[in-house]
C-alpha cells in the first residue's frame, strides 16, 4: 500500500485547519479570505502559506492571521507562526492577470436584514439611506424644501411639522446659487420655527467656492468629507451646477450617477439633488418623466419629491423605490416674523398613499377612448412606472369605477 502523498497531506491538514477556522468566523468571511489560501508547508512550527497577491497579503496579516494560528495550533496541538508568501504569478487560474484580488462575497444568509435599518429617514417623504431626487419646475420651492429636509434631520423634529424623522444625524450641505449669508438666514428661520437653538443645530455647510460632481479630485474630496464628518443627510443644491456634462447623454451622466450611489454605500449618507424639470412637458406627464436630461436619473434615484405649480397652488407628492407613493398635498410659502419664508402644509390627506391626479387621468382617458385599454397602454400614454399604474388600477376597480376586461380596461359609467 502506498504512502499518501505530501502534497496530500498538506490538503489534509489544511482542510483541518479550514474546518477548524470556520467555527470562529461566518461562512462567507471564510470564502472569500481563506479559501484563496494554499498551504505549502508546516515546517518547525511554521505554517507556510501563499496568497493570491501583496494585497490579499496585508488584508490576510490584518485580520485574520491570529484566527489561522489559532486554528493551526488546535489541530497540531502547539503553536504556531504564519509565514505568508505571494503565489507566483504562473500558479495563477489561466486568464486571470497577476495581482487580481477577489472580489469580497458573502453568503445570501449574512446579508444585512431589513430590520437592522428603519424603513425611513423621514416618513413617508425619503427612505432610509436613499438616494434620490427634489425635482420641479423653478420657483417651485426646492431649495427651501431640501433645507427643510436638512433641519429636521438634523434636529429630529418632523419635516413641515408632520413627517416624523426616524434616523436623525448631521446634516450636510451645498449651496451652489445662494450665498452663505442667505443660507444661513434661511436655516436660521427654519431653527427659530422649531424653537431650535441654532448655534447647536448640527447643519454642516461645504463652503468651497466650486465643487464638480464629474472631476475625480472633487469625487474624492466629497468622499474624503462623508468619511470625516458622517452626515445622515447631504443635500447638492442644484445638480445643473455640479457638472460640465450634457444632461441629455446617457452615458456620462450614468457614469456621475453611478459615482453618487457608490458613495451612498460607503458612506451610509442619504443623498438628495436638488434638480430642475424640462421645459415644455406634457401635462399628463409623470412626475419622474419631467427630470432634465437622462432617464438614468429617474431610474437610478430611490425616493422622489416633485414639487408643482398650477394656477398658483403649490403641491407636493412622493415616490418611492421601497415604498408606497404619497399622494399630492398641497404647501404654500409663509412669512416667518423671524423674518424669513418657509413651506407648510396647506392640507393633507396621509390615508391613501394613491394620487388622485393620476388616478383622474386614467379614468379621463378611459372615458376619452372607444375602446378598452391595456395597462401598458395606460402606462406608455401617461410615462409613469408599470407598478404605479397597476395600484391605481387596483383601487379604481375596487372602488367599481373601471372594470377589467379580457381586452383591458373600461370605464363604469355612473348609474350602470
Amino acid at each position: 500500500m502506498s504512502k499518501p502523498s505530501e502534497d496530500g497531506k498538506n490538503d489534509q491538514l489544511w482542510n483541518q485547519v479550514l474546518d477548524q477556522a470556520a467555527r470562529n468566523v461566518p461562512a462567507g468571511h471564510l470564502d472569500t479570505w481563506f479559501q484563496p489560501l494554499r498551504l505549502i508547508a508546516l515546517q518547525d512550527n511554521v505554517l507556510q502559506v501563499t496568497v493570491p497577491n501583496e494585497t490579499f497579503r496585508e488584508a490576510v496579516l490584518q485580520h485574520c492571521s491570529a484566527i489561522l494560528c489559532e486554528a493551526a495550533a488546535s489541530v497540531i496541538g502547539s503553536a504556531v507562526t504564519l509565514r505568508l508568501t505571494v503565489a507566483d504569478p504562473k500558479e495563477q487560474s489561466p486568464g486571470i492577470p497577476a495581482g487580481s484580488a477577489p472580489f469580497p462575497v458573502v453568503r445570501a444568509a449574512d446579508l444585512e436584514t431589513a430590520t437592522q435599518q428603519p424603513l425611513w429617514l423621514i416618513e413617508r417623504l425619503w427612505t432610509c439611506q436613499a438616494v434620490g431626487v427634489i425635482g420641479g419646475n423653478p420657483k417651485c420651492g426646492k431649495t427651501t424644501l431640501a433645507l427643510e429636509m436638512a433641519v429636521s434631520v438634523a434636529s429630529a423634529t418632523p419635516c413641515l411639522g408632520t413627517f416624523p424623522v426616524h434616523s436623525p444625524g448631521p446634516a450636510m450641505l451645498y449651496a451652489a446659487e445662494d450665498s452663505s449669508t442667505a443660507l444661513r438666514a434661511r436655516l436660521e428661520t427654519l431653527a427659530h420655527l422649531r424653537g431650535l437653538d441654532f448655534e447647536r443645530l448640527d447643519v454642516r455647510v461645504i463652503t468651497a467656492d466650486s465643487l464638480r460632481l464629474d472631476r475625480p479630485d472633487d469625487q474624492h474630496r466629497l468622499q474624503a468629507t462623508l468619511s470625516m464628518h458622517r452626515p445622515a443627510l447631504l443635500v447638492l443644491d442644484p445638480l445643473i451646477r455640479l457638472h460640465n456634462l450634457d444632461e441629455n447623454q446617457s452615458a456620462p451622466m450614468a457614469a456621475l450617477l453611478g459615482y453618487l450611489r457608490n458613495l451612498q454605500r460607503t458612506s451610509g449618507t442619504a443623498i438628495v439633488l436638488v434638480h430642475h424639470a424640462k421645459k415644455n412637458v406634457s401635462p399628463g406627464a409623470g412626475a419622474g418623466y419631467t427630470l432634465r436630461g437622462s432617464s438614468d436619473v429617474y431610474a437610478w434615484l430611490d425616493s422622489l419629491l416633485y414639487l408643482r405649480k398650477h394656477q398658483g397652488q403649490l403641491t407636493m407628492s412622493a415616490e418611492h423605490r421601497s415604498a408606497p407613493p404619497l399622494r399630492p398635498i398641497t404647501l404654500e410659502l409663509a412669512q416667518s416674523t423671524n423674518p424669513g419664508t418657509y413651506l407648510r402644509i396647506a392640507s393633507i390627506d396621509t390615508t391613501s398613499s394613491i394620487s388622485d391626479t393620476l388616478a383622474d387621468r386614467i379614468l379621463n382617458l378611459l372615458g376619452e377612448s372607444a375602446e378598452p385599454l391595456t395597462a401598458e397602454t395606460l402606462r406608455s400614454r401617461l410615462q409613469v412606472r408599470n407598478q404605479r399604474i397597476v395600484e391605481v388600477l387596483r383601487q379604481l376597480s375596487s372602488e367599481g369605477k373601471v372594470r377589467r376586461l379580457v381586452q383591458g380596461y373600461i370605464l363604469v359609467k355612473s348609474g350602470r
